[in-house]
């Protein structure tokens, strides 16, 4: 059996009194839990202090007229009973929707205490506009129910609501807020990396109702309860009969599913088949009072699961030794690292002044190459001038000698001019 032990509301209610970021906390006041499961805690986290306790056995919320009594228990019952049917205090179809404006995603989230293991379970409720648009279409209003275990990883405190939660056991969410689509990829990231949560996620209202059974949250009981609050009348008004009449229609309600009548005469059946097997049923329950000494099973399978607890606890006090280790050696690193980081600096500037040699060397290389090759330039050109002076030389040499046949003809042809002039005279 669970008992009702936090309650988160998120950006949802009706416009004139909004739920921003509301907890509603029953826990640790009341009983102490009577076999407490191992509890799975973080790396480094602590020991809780003192035994595990139970929710508040009881409450009262004092509100006046319109304060939001009704709203709050509608919220409630719109996770454990869904269905517009099943909506507190009359038959409005519309009544959750009017409570989600156009860009709400809003959230209902119950989480539920084992009143003998403490064992935590949470169950949900998300709901937003399609399309970021009201609508009276009944079509445009999604819901999506879920439910998970609480652990590392993942907590009512820590529902990713929006797209960055607040640490350091805050309850605010801060940061845009999510849509039901990446509300739903987030719990499945983190179902993955933490396979023990167990997240499941229903849309279907019968289904839901049936896991919600497999949990051991019996819907049928928060039908009673609205059946008790549907006119804000106190629990006896349920149970009044006037007549036979009035004590035959309550017993059928209680005992029959109203949405299926057939399943009266199965019931009915039932029951006689039961009375026909009255005295099959006699010997059974001999032979199982003779089977009592068997049961000493179980009571070894006890004493198995303490010694099993006890190994848990002691592998919880090794892992914390181990976490102070693993801390002090990363302490130490950290101070390697940081000696490391020097020397990497220091290499850095080495590496920068060896950089800054390299390219004055280079500038040195180019001038002495500049100017090594501008003196060989000058040198050839000197060289080359030479040359075409010895050049011009030697043509006009050459030019000599060939015009020196020519000037050896005009003296002898001189000479024999002058003979032949002598010759005549």
């Amino acid at each position: 059996m669970y008992e009702l032990n936090r309650v988160r509301l998120y950006s949802i209610g009706p416009a004139g009194a909004r739920y921003a970021d509301t907890v509603l906390d029953l826990r640790g006041v009341g009983e102490p839990v009577a076999e407490p499961q191992p509890q799975q805690i973080g790396l480094f986290g602590e020991e809780p202090e003192g035994p595990q306790r139970r929710p508040a056995p009881a409450g009262v919320l004092f509100l006046e007229n319109g304060g939001g009594k009704s709203v709050l228990l509608k919220l409630i019952f719109s996770v454990m009973l869904p269905g517009h049917r099943n909506t507190l205090g009359g038959a409005s179809s519309g009544v959750l929707r009017k409570f989600l404006l156009a860009d709400d995603c809003g959230h209902v989230a119950l989480e539920w205490q084992h009143t003998v293991t403490g064992e935590l379970i949470v169950v949900g409720k998300v709901s937003e506009w399609r399309g970021r648009q009201v609508s009276s279409d009944p079509r445009k209003f999604a819901e999506l129910w879920y439910s998970f275990r609480p652990g590392p990883g993942l907590t009512l405190d820590s529902l990713p609501v929006a797209e960055r939660v607040s640490l350091g056991g805050e309850q605010k969410a801060r940061g845009r807020r999510r849509t039901m689509k990446g509300f739903r990829d987030s719990l499945t990231e983190a179902a993955k990396a933490y396979p023990y949560l167990d997240v499941t996620f229903e849309e279907i209202h019968d289904r839901w109702n049936e896991h919600l059974g497999e949990l051991g949250l019996d819907p049928e009981l928060f039908r009673y309860q609205r059946e008790m609050n549907a006119d804000e009348g106190e629990a006896a008004g349920l149970f009044a009969v006037k007549n036979d009449s009035d004590f035959t229609d309550l017993l059928l309600r209680a005992v029959t599913d109203t949405r299926d009548t057939d399943g009266l005469a199965d019931l009915v059946h039932g029951f006689a088949a039961k009375l026909g097997r009255r005295s099959e049923l006699t010997a059974e329950r001999e032979f199982t009072a003779g089977s009592v000494d068997l049961l000493q099973r179980i009571v070894d399978a006890t004493a198995a699961r303490e010694t099993v607890r006890e190994t848990h606890r002691s592998a919880e006090r090794r892992t914390r030794r181990l976490a102070h280790t693993l801390t002090a050696r990363a302490g130490a690193e950290r101070d390697r690292v940081h000696d490391l980081a020097i020397e990497v600096a220091a290499a850095a500037g080495a590496v920068t002044a060896a950089e800054s040699d390299r390219t004055r060397h280079s500038l040195i290389v180019s001038e002495l190459t500049y100017r090594h090759a501008t003196l060989g330039l000058a040198a050839a050109t000197t060289e080359a001038a030479a040359l075409r002076r010895e050049l011009t030389e030697a043509r006009t040499l050459h030019a000599a000698w060939q015009a020196a046949e020519a000037v050896l003809r005009d003296l002898a042809a001189g000479d024999r001019a002058a003979r032949v002039a002598a010759a005549i005279r």
